[in-house]
C-alpha cells in the first residue's frame, strides 16, 4: 500500500505500507515510481524482519552506509534488467555513489564504492529476491515502465528502443548487435540495450537503424579484446598453446598468461600501413590461439564491452 505525505521524502512503517512525500515537497527530477522503487529495493535488501520495522530498520547514521549502497546496487542491477538504470537513478546524495557503480553493480570496485561488502550483501539480496513471491509482480511493473518509457520516447526518438535515428536506408536486421536469444524460444533483441548480465530489449528486423546501428564486425579493424579492452588472457596449464607457443607464455604460480606487449597481447600483428584508420589487427597464432580467444563471440556480449572499452562503440550509459 502506498500514500502520499508532507512530512517524509520516502518512508515506511513497518505495517505494509509506504509513504512518498507530496508533490510539492519533492525536487522536479524525483519520480512517484522511482521513490516506491527505491524503498522496495531497501525491503529486499533487509530482509523478511525489516518488513515489519519502520524504515526497514534503517536510520541515516554512518554505520547503515553500508545498507543503503547495498540496496542502490540491487536498485541497479534490477532496473538495468528493462533497460531502465539511468531512469530509476537515486536523486538523494547518494546520485554520485549509484552513477560510479561498475556495469555489473555487483563487484566491489573501490574506485566507486569504498571498501565496504555492498556488492556482497546486494548479491545475497538478489538470490532472495530470485526465490521470492515478489519477483513476478516487481519484474512485471518494470516492463510496463520500460514499455510505457518507450512509447514516450517513440514519437521524438522515430525508434522504438528510445535511441535516436541512425544512417538513412539501414535497419536493426542490418546492424551488428541485433541477435537472437532470452529465455524461451529466442527472439530478436538488440544488444546494445543489454544490461552486463541479462538480455537486451527486444526489437524487429524491420525497425529502422537506431544512432547506435553498426555494419558487421570486422575483427582485423577492430582488434579490440586484443589491446586495452582486457589486460591478461589467462590459459590453463593443459592448453595446447602453453607448449605450442612457449616463448609467448607467462607463468604466475600456477596461472598461464598470455605475454603482453604494451597494452596489447604480444601475438597481435598490427599493419599501420592499412587504409583503415587503426591499421588492420591480426593474430599471430591464430591456428594456435588458446581456448578463451576460441569461445570469444565476434558481436557477442563480451565483443560490444571490448569495443565500448576502447571506443569504438556507445557505452551503455551514453
Amino acid at each position: 500500500m502506498t500514500s502520499r505525505t508532507q512530512n517524509a521524502y520516502a518512508t515506511s512503517n513497518g505495517a505494509g505500507e509506504i509513504s512518498i512525500g507530496a508533490d510539492d515537497t519533492l525536487d522536479d527530477d524525483d519520480a512517484f515510481a522511482q521513490l516506491v522503487f527505491h524503498e522496495l529495493c531497501h525491503a529486499i535488501t533487509e530482509g523478511e524482519a525489516a518488513l515489519r520495522q519502520p524504515d526497514w530498520g534503517l536510520d541515516n547514521v554512518p554505520a547503515h552506509t553500508v545498507r543503503e549502497h547495498a540496496c542502490l546496487r540491487l536498485q541497479a542491477h534490477l532496473a538495468g534488467r528493462f533497460g531502465l538504470r539511468a531512469l530509476m537513478a537515486p536523486t538523494t546524495p547518494y546520485r554520485g555513489y549509484y552513477a560510479t557503480l561498475p556495469l555489473d553493480p555487483f563487484i566491489d570496485d573501490a574506485d566507486a564504492a569504498g571498501c565496504d561488502d555492498a556488492g556482497a550483501r546486494a548479491r545475497a539480496a538478489l538470490q532472495r529476491f530470485e526465490q521470492s513471491s515478489w519477483r513476478a509482480p516487481l519484474e512485471a511493473a518494470l516492463s510496463e515502465t520500460a514499455a510505457a518509457v518507450a512509447a514516450a520516447h517513440a514519437e521524438a526518438a522515430a525508434h522504438p528502443l528510445g535511441f535516436r535515428l541512425g544512417p538513412a536506408g539501414e535497419s536493426c536486421g542490418s546492424c551488428a548487435w541485433l541477435y537472437v536469444g532470452g529465455r524461451g524460444p529466442g527472439v530478436a533483441r538488440c544488444r546494445q540495450s543489454a544490461p552486463v548480465n541479462g538480455d537486451g530489449l527486444r526489437t524487429e528486423r524491420s525497425y529502422p537503424a537506431c544512432a547506435r546501428w553498426e555494419a558487421p564486425v570486422d575483427c582485423q579493424a577492430c582488434g579490440a579484446c586484443c589491446r586495452e579492452a582486457y589486460h591478461s588472457v589467462t590459459v590453463s596449464m593443459r592448453d595446447p598453446v602453453v607448449w605450442q607457443e612457449p616463448q609467448l607464455i607467462v607463468r604466475h604460480g600456477a596461472r598461464f598468461e598470455i605475454r603482453r606487449d604494451g597494452p596489447r597481447c604480444a601475438a597481435l600483428r598490427v599493419d599501420s600501413d592499412a587504409v583503415v584508420p587503426a591499421g588492420r589487427y591480426a593474430c599471430t597464432i591464430y591456428d594456435n590461439r588458446p581456448r578463451p580467444c576460441r569461445e570469444f563471440e565476434a558481436a557477442g556480449r563480451h565483443c560490444l564491452d571490448a569495443r565500448r572499452r576502447v571506443g569504438l562503440s556507445a557505452r551503455a550509459d551514453a
